[in-house]
């Protein structure tokens, strides 16, 4: 990525070595890895991971990882200013609760703050969280009678997964942050083979800044228009099936600004195959 300013060209980052996105060539994946920092937590989601696969396979379980959420993309390294891909994380919430009625273990990796399952039904009531609770005579804080059921039912089913050790919510922010933890967490689970499911539901965004190649503090206004050029994230589900999971059931999803209606089959198995490379 180039950061440049109006009236201060001197501050170009890299700029002989970094081209724009609509120049660049893509590089390796795990060139990425290479040349951007993990997530502090890292070590922590790794043994957290082995010792939920370990408890899940003893107990018979398939594993499915689900990502939810959008990443956020860091303009500097003491991040004041981001760009962020959004998304409420609704279908990986969603999502999670089917596969825990399923009978999976599930490893849920979301954008921090964003929905999560069971949780996800009490963000927006229809004056706020306030409006779930009333007090009674005695002033004791009481659920309104209208979502007692649903809220009794949810506390039960969320306190048994997470009891029983079927849910692991681990979380991230950034788009780093995330395909890192993707790459630990699938390495960890490919040994299960076929008992091991990937459903790709996070929002990834599409361009980076790479962490050697950020300023290290806020970007001065004082310095003029503010022109990006960022560079174009790395394809990671090509070696996620052959690589990294070759034995595993994959499932990934892509937004699309086209309606395909009047597509043939044949185009549209084009299309997904191109969105691989």
């Amino acid at each position: 990525m180039i950061v440049q300013t109006k009236r201060s060209t001197e501050k170009l980052i890299k700029q002989d070595t970094l081209l724009s996105s609509s120049e660049s060539q893509v590089i390796n994946p795990e060139i990425y890895f290479d040349e951007n920092k993990p997530p502090e937590n890292l070590t922590q989601i790794r043994d957290n991971t082995i010792e939920f696969i370990k408890k899940n396979k003893q107990a018979g379980r398939p594993i499915v990882l689900v990502t939810s959420g959008g990443t956020t993309v860091p303009l500097e390294n003491n991040t004041v200013r981001f760009i962020d891909n959004f998304s409420a994380g609704t279908r990986g919430a969603s999502s999670t609760e089917e596969f825990l009625k399923k009978g999976y273990g599930v490893i849920f990796l979301h954008r921090k703050h964003s929905l999560q399952p069971f949780n996800r039904h009490y963000t927006v009531p229809e004056n706020g969280f306030l409006d779930f609770f009333n007090i009674d005579e005695s002033g004791r804080i009481q659920i309104k009678g209208k979502y007692e059921e649903v809220v009794r039912n949810d506390i039960l089913t969320f306190t048994n997964v997470i009891s029983t050790g079927k849910l692991y919510m681990p979380y991230f922010t950034t788009l780093s942050d995330y395909l890192f933890i993707l790459r630990e967490v699938t390495l960890l689970m490919a040994p299960m083979n076929q008992d091991a499911m990937f459903y790709l539901a996070a929002a990834v965004s599409d361009f980076f800044i790479p962490a050697g190649e950020m300023v290290e503090h806020k970007i001065q206004s004082s310095d003029g228009d503010l022109i990006l050029k960022m560079n174009q994230v790395p394809k990671f589900l090509r070696p996620l099936v052959n690589s990294w999971a070759p034995k595993s059931f994959v499932v990934s999803f892509k937004v699309s600004a086209y309606v395909y209606f009047n597509t043939t089959f044949e185009s549209l198995v084009g299309m997904i195959m191109a969105m691989l490379d």
